[in-house]
């Protein structure tokens, strides 16, 4: 691989002379594998069947995190499809390193809402990890944003695939979230950037880098920063992350966070190419806002409170402890305790997607409304495990399903069927006798055959 020479000096300038010569090395090799198992769905790596390497090799910075020694076929693998785990860079795992401080943030609280914004968040990374760490929290919430539409599909399929409903989707600006004022305890901005940790990935990012480009990047990030700033509280906490190794966007803006917007730097670390527990490149720098601590305080002061008491619904198949709301001809699930406040900023940000879709309401005969289970339903935490039958199906069977194909399950009573697989919830079908209505959702459908 051919690197564009102004890179190479700027490496070199910032790094010892061996240690540049490594990362160069490095990015002419292998990009390396790892993937993160979802602890809502499984927790023991073997199950899956996965390649990972043998010892402390196969180990990355989460408790849930693996290196590969090859790169399988995911897509056909159905507990990818169940969300069973996420594919992703093994450095971005260093997120996790977090998690002490904001469980100790968390504890501070009598109660109210435990608020995280992911700024910059599709495909879904590390907004999936946040929802992982954030289960240890009772009234946590995650919003998490992607300013560009045409990659909130993908964000939205993979929050939903990960399966908690305190989560919220948006595809606002960051000036948005400013003008709420201070209500969120963490803000992650994995910051667009000038790409240089994906050279060895993705042969494009080296064909479009410039230092011109690392300039507008550098400015860029600048400004996201200023405008989602004022909705951080006083002594919460910030991530500042990218995946280049470039010193204008990495240290010079976190210069700038300490020096004009008076942060405190509490943690800064670069991941490169070639080293152990790395996976391509990588920025993470944690800072905390200044001013007193604010615990148990929702933040939503001056905020009219949003009620849905008119739009409530009651959904058999759905666990204690969830509010049901009805939006149009769709029921959605949401943590009671934290159902008003997800309420108010749903509203606030417009939401794409917030909470768990959990069904669809049709009108039957005399009037009678019919519930029928949605997808994202059985995914997760919402759906009462054991209300409909259970059908454990075979990986060939499985991805045909997944594919839409017919599934025929003569063995089974007639109605709504679980598939299972490993185990593991897949999807519905329902049973009509000699043959079952796939209900695997269109716009996920496999279409490449295995």
């Amino acid at each position: 691989m051919e690197l564009p020479l102004p890179f190479i000096e700027e490496l070199s300038a910032a790094l010892p002379e061996k240690k540049a010569a490594e990362v160069i090395s490095a990015i002419s090799g292998t990009p390396t594998v790892a993937v993160r198992l979802n602890p809502l769905k499984l927790t023991d790596i073997r199950m899956t069947g996965l390649p990972v390497q043998e010892g402390d090799a196969g180990r990355t910075y989460s408790k849930n995190g693996y290196f590969l020694s090859s790169r399988p076929e995911f897509a056909a693998d159905p507990l990818f499809h169940a969300g069973a785990y996420y594919v992703q860079e093994a450095s971005s795992m260093y997120l996790e390193s977090i998690s002490e401080r904001i469980y100790a943030m968390a504890a501070m609280r009598n109660d109210g809402i435990f608020a995280v914004l992911d700024l910059c968040a599709s495909p879904g990374g590390k907004s999936t990890h946040l929802l992982s760490m954030l289960s240890a929290i009772s009234g946590s919430v995650l919003v998490s944003n992607e300013v560009i539409r045409s990659r909130v599909g993908a964000l939205c399929e993979n929050v939903s695939k990960w399966g908690y409903s305190n989560a919220i989707v948006t595809s606002q600006d960051p000036s948005e979230f400013g003008k709420l004022g201070p209500c969120f305890d963490v803000a992650v901005v994995d910051a667009p950037c000038s790409g240089e940790g994906m050279f060895r990935k993705d042969p494009e990012a080296v064909r479009q880098w410039s230092p011109e480009n690392v300039d507008i990047c550098a400015a860029r990030q600048k400004r996201i920063l200023e405008d989602v700033l004022p909705s951080l509280k006083p002594g919460g906490l910030l991530v500042y992350s990218t995946c280049t190794f470039n010193r204008k966007e990495d240290e010079g803006t976190v210069d700038f966070l300490v020096s004009s917007e008076g942060m405190e730097l509490l943690d800064m670390k670069h991941f490169y190419p070639g080293e152990q527990m790395a996976g391509e490149g990588f920025f993470f720098a944690l800072l905390r806002k200044g001013g007193e601590y604010e615990a148990g305080t929702a933040g939503t002061g001056g905020w009219r409170r949003t009620r849905n008491s008119g739009n409530t619904c009651s959904v058999p198949f759905v666990k204690d402890g969830f509010s049901m709301v009805r939006k149009g001809s769709k029921a959605w699930a949401m943590p009671a305790v934290s159902a008003e406040w997800m309420a108010e900023m749903e509203l606030r940000l417009k939401a794409v997607q917030s909470g768990c879709m959990v069904a669809s309401l049709v009108s039957g005969a005399g009037g009678k409304i019919l519930q029928i289970p949605e997808h994202a339903l059985v995914q997760g935490e919402t759906y009462s495990r054991g209300y409909f039958p259970e059908k454990e199906i075979s990986r060939e069977t499985a991805l045909d399903y997944i594919s839409r194909g017919q599934i025929v399950l003569q063995d089974m009573p007639s109605g709504y069927i679980l598939l299972t697989y490993k185990g593991i919830l897949l999807g519905l079908v329902k049973n009509l006798g000699r043959r079952c209505n796939n209900l695997w959702p269109e716009n996920l459908r496999l279409r490449k055959k295995f």
